[in-house]
């Protein structure tokens, strides 16, 4: 598992890059083992959201579930995000070897359920300086535009940050507009993966399906990322040195 010289020149072009599978038919099983567990206990973990609720709801049959930091529920979760064939992509792409996990986020989607994520920048959400991450988003099920395989619009990374706003009356979700005839489709199998720069514009489609769509995205960032201006030190370091002052 390796970038190929095209792959990275697309990634600096069109601000990701789709690398295929990043794990074994056995870590999908049990990453899928995991995933299912977690969201199926009785009791929620703190950090599960329902993205797209909207103001006075308490469920809502069109949100997208979410769990933050899957890694502190299972080991397996580490387990992937640490493999020094997934870190050395990072590597590559970010331009770093000293590299942090910001967090990775489990974003559900089951049969007939789960909206749209708006289109969105993750650095309008996350506000580095500079921008700088990298986020690799990997697919549990087989995904397509129908249950809710990632979006890209190529090459947005190279304008910057934008302006975004609230997602209607949603409590967590910001958007902002685009032009849909710039949209690029990322459809994959179970298994596989993309990167994408952190000022890259992404969205996904509703679940309107009897399949559902596990999806989970990994998020890095480098040892001495700043965050409005602080550094953060209490992120995970999984490769070389913390670098924080």
């Amino acid at each position: 598992m390796s970038l190929a010289y095209n792959q990275i020149e697309q990634f600096k072009l069109d601000g990701y890059v789709y690398v295929g599978p990043i794990v074994t038919s056995d870590e999908l099983v049990a990453l899928r083992t995991a995933y299912d567990r977690i969201f199926a206990a009785k009791e929620r973990p703190a950090s599960f959201r329902e993205l797209g609720l909207k103001e006075g709801e308490t469920t809502a049959k069109l949100s997208v579930m979410q769990v933050i930091d899957m890694w502190r529920l299972d080991d397996t979760f580490r387990a992937v995000f640490s493999k020094s064939e997934v870190l050395d992509m990072v590597e590559i792409l970010m331009g770093t070897t000293n590299i942090r996990l910001y967090h990775d986020q489990a974003l559900y989607k089951p049969a007939f359920h789960g909206d749209e994520v708006p289109w969105h920048q993750d650095n309008s959400y996350w506000k580095f300086d500079p921008a700088n991450a990298v986020s690799c988003w990997m697919a549990l099920d087989d995904v397509d535009e129908e249950n809710g395989c990632m979006r890209i619009i190529p090459g947005s990374h190279r304008n910057g940050g934008i302006g975004h706003q609230t997602a209607g009356r949603s409590l967590a979700l910001l958007a902002t507009e685009v032009d849909e005839s710039q949209a690029v489709p990322l459809p994959m199998p179970a298994g596989c993966a993309m990167f994408h720069h952190c000022l890259t514009l992404h969205n996904t489609k509703p679940n309107r399906t009897p399949r559902q769509r596990r999806a989970w995205a990994i998020h890095y960032i480098p040892a001495d990322a700043k965050q409005n201006g602080k550094p953060l030190p209490e992120r995970l370091l999984v490769r070389g040195e913390a670098l924080v002052t």
